[in-house]
């Protein structure tokens, strides 16, 4: 009795063993078999666990945060003189508003924010969403500030527009101002804008400018 029984149990382990290699053949037999998937996570049959592959959208410059503060004042009326949404804006006072929303000081006038921030090269390849533009007259000093919204556009306060509004560069009245882009700055929300020009620092801690508002830009009219 005592032979049977291990004789048995001889032939009980065989199976078993012969099941488990068959197990482990079926479960190798290709890679999609060897892992379980549970949502983003995949566990193969020696139990390490694989992340899938999930999309991460690349994160978006710091200056590109002020772009959907801008656009909240899509269509305010040009002001000259104007830094409020309820009385209107001029070109650097829009600027300045929406920087101040993110925790970043600009000056008050165009000229003044030329000096702010990190310089960049003047050219449109250059520049990232969020990034400062200023525009001059040929012969003449900077006098208008737009805030680069990336695809080739510009949102900013336009005197010639009336309004808070959207400019594309490719269009006859956005190749107005890509003529005239005399320089551009980057400054970073959450942080003080670094101003180079003493005498602009002093009027921005006085809360006023030591230089005239800019003018209403001399673009073709929508």
């Amino acid at each position: 009795m005592q032979s049977q029984l291990f004789g048995n149990g001889i032939a009980a382990s065989t199976q078993s063993v012969a099941a488990a290699a068959l197990c482990a053949a079926v479960l190798c037999a290709s890679e999609a078999r060897a892992q379980l998937k549970v949502g983003p996570v995949r566990i193969d049959v020696t139990g390490a666990v694989k992340a899938a592959a999930i999309a991460i959208p690349a994160r978006k410059s710091s200056a590109a945060r002020v772009l959907p503060t801008a656009e909240r004042y899509l269509g305010v009326r040009y002001r000259w003189g104007g830094t409020s949404p309820r009385t209107g804006f001029d070109c650097s006072g829009f600027v300045q508003y929406v920087f101040a929303k993110h925790g970043a000081r600009l000056p008050r006038t165009s000229r003044e924010m030329a000096s702010s921030g990190k310089r960049l090269r003047p050219i449109w390849s250059a520049l990232q969403p969020g990034d400062l533009v200023m525009f001059a007259e040929p012969g003449k000093r900077i006098s208008h500030v737009a805030i680069y919204a990336g695809r080739r556009r510009i949102i900013h306060a336009s005197g010639s527009g009336r309004r808070v509004r959207y400019d594309a560069l490719d269009t006859k009245r956005g190749r107005w101002f890509a003529r005239r882009i005399v320089a551009a700055r980057r400054v970073s929300p959450g942080g003080k804008a670094l101003v180079n020009d003493l005498l602009a620092r002093h009027a921005a801690d006085l809360g006023v400018s030591s230089l005239r508002l800019d003018p209403p830009d001399n673009a073709p009219i929508p």
